[in-house]
């Protein structure tokens, strides 16, 4: 049982981290990602970067994401 949460204190807490996409419209968007490091933010950071360009679907599948307060 001592295993299981010393495993877990281990592990490097979760964050967010600010990601800023500026559209070839001129549009610019701001939202966060959750990660534990800073290249697996840049990592996703650069996917939602790949969909910004049909911004119909980058509307779709950022349309959940909020501002944290």
């Amino acid at each position: 049982m001592n295993m299981s949460k010393k495993k877990k204190a281990d592990k490097p807490p979760m964050k967010y981290w600010l990601v800023e996409l500026t559209l070839t419209s001129g549009r610019v968007r701001t939202f966060y990602v959750k990660a534990r490091f800073q290249h697996d933010a840049y990592r996703k950071a650069d996917y939602y970067a790949s969909l910004a360009s049909n911004e119909k679907l980058f509307d779709l599948a950022t349309e959940n994401f909020k501002m944290l307060p």
